[in-house]
């Protein structure tokens, strides 16, 4: 039974062998031919599986035979489309090469068409290489005829041409009218022009300070800007008046003199020269007065002090120390021009300008300005220690001043005195540092 079965299967299997043997035909459709192919493995593995190493040979050659039936089988049309593909391609190429290379070379060809054109109309009028000058010439003159004559035409046109009048309604009844803006003067613009005071006040430390810094300081607050005050403290600057000056409103400077030296004199000659020192260095231009702090000011003697162009003067009402009791000095005027002097004469030499530092003001610029002036510029205006009974200040006016012709008399007439001079100077009293008593006072009643 089972060399039966073998038998019939062997016989079966040649039959197939025999059977797809027919097919095999060398034809040229690829699918047959992988059909082929595909048979011929699938009966290897066939014959793998039941291990017939007879039949595995025959196998092998058929697969074999179909592999290289495959490889030597070609479609003579298809080797004649791909030669046409080919030639198709080289002519696409070269006319594609061709169109590149005539859009490349047409800008050259436009630019030089161009520049042909430009020189043949723009061509100079040239005889054999050689310039006609004088045609050269006559151009060169006609073009700088038409520029002068341009110039001409827009400095014309420069001209500011009266507008046409624009028409304002006034109301319903009225016709038009023309309204031109009218720019106002500055002339006659009513804005006041004030010169600047510079008011120069010396002081020292002692118990009445205070109080004449105070008062002084008051007066100042109410004049009219624009007003410097100029203070000059010796020996240091103290804090009790750093805070006055502080607390006064009024624009101020702080200066110090360091003169080593114990006479009042030489001490109050050092501030003020300091207080001109100032002045020259900054070259402020206004109006200088020397206003001492024992001094009592009414408003209206800073006021006048602004009509002074040169040098002006005003009379002082000094308290002689008798009961009431007050003695004018200052100049006698008609008008504004001073006639004489009211003074009491003292002992020693006749003063030229019988009036104190507390009487006049005169114009900055005489301190740093000589040219201005017609002074010689070597001629420094200072103070000098020497001289008693009034001299020191009548020699510090002979320096800005000839004579009376140039000074100017305030106020009108000199019929006002707006200076005093009282003298409330206390005997020397212990100065309290930092105006407080750390101290209690002796007392002379006792409270029983």
């Amino acid at each position: 039974m089972v060399s039966s079965r073998r038998n019939t299967g062997a016989i079966q299997r040649d039959g197939s062998v025999r059977d797809w043997s027919e097919f095999v035909d060398p034809s040229p459709s690829p699918k047959l031919l992988y059909s082929q192919s595909y048979v011929a493995m699938r009966g290897l593995l066939s014959s793998l599986i039941s291990m017939d190493f007879a039949l595995l040979s025959s196998r092998l050659k058929s697969a074999w035979a179909a592999i290289l039936s495959q490889r030597h089988t070609r479609s003579p049309e298809r080797s004649k489309s791909r030669g046409l593909s080919c030639k198709r391609l080289s002519f696409h190429l070269f006319v594609c090469f061709m169109v590149g290379i005539f859009i490349g070379f047409m800008p050259f060809f436009s630019v030089d068409v161009s520049q042909k054109i430009v020189s043949e109309n723009g061509r100079l009028p040239f005889d054999e290489g050689v310039v006609d000058r004088g045609m050269v010439d006559s151009k060169v003159k006609e073009l700088e005829t038409i520029v002068v004559e341009k110039e001409v035409d827009i400095i014309d046109d420069s001209v500011v041409e009266e507008s046409p009048p624009v028409p304002a309604m006034l109301d319903d009844e009225a016709d038009f009218v023309e309204a031109s803006p009218e720019i106002p003067d500055i002339n006659d613009l009513d804005i006041p022009v004030r010169k600047l005071l510079i008011i120069v006040t010396i002081t020292t430390v002692r118990p009445q300070q205070a109080y004449y810094l105070n008062r002084l300081a008051h007066v100042l607050k109410t004049v009219q800007s624009p007003l410097l005050w100029l203070v000059v403290e010796w020996p240091d600057q103290s804090f009790e008046t750093a805070e006055i000056l502080r607390s006064s409103g009024v624009m101020y400077r702080h200066l110090i003199c360091r003169k080593n030296t114990t006479s009042v004199r030489k001490i109050a000659v050092c501030q003020r020269n300091s207080a001109i020192y100032h002045i020259k260095k900054h070259r402020l231009d206004g109006i200088m007065h020397f206003a001492d702090e024992e001094r009592s000011y009414m408003g209206d003697v800073f006021e006048e002090m602004r009509k002074i162009r040169r040098f002006g003067a005003w009379p002082i009402a000094i308290h002689t120390g008798i009961k009431y009791r007050v003695v004018l000095e200052g100049p006698i005027c008609k008008g504004s021009r001073v006639t004489g002097w009211n003074t009491v004469q003292k002992k020693g030499a006749a003063r030229r300008f019988p009036i104190g530092f507390s009487g006049f003001a005169f114009n900055s610029t005489m301190l740093w300005d000589p040219q201005r002036w017609n002074r010689p510029p070597m001629d420094s205006v200072i103070v000098h220690s020497g001289g008693r009974g009034g001299l020191q200040e009548s020699r510090f006016i002979e320096k800005l001043v000839k004579n009376e012709r140039q000074v100017e008399g305030l106020p009108e007439d000199c019929n006002r005195v707006m200076v005093w001079n009282f003298n409330l100077e206390p005997p020397r009293l212990n100065y309290p540092s930092g105006w407080s008593l750390y101290n209690n006072l002796d007392s002379i009643i006792p409270v029983t």
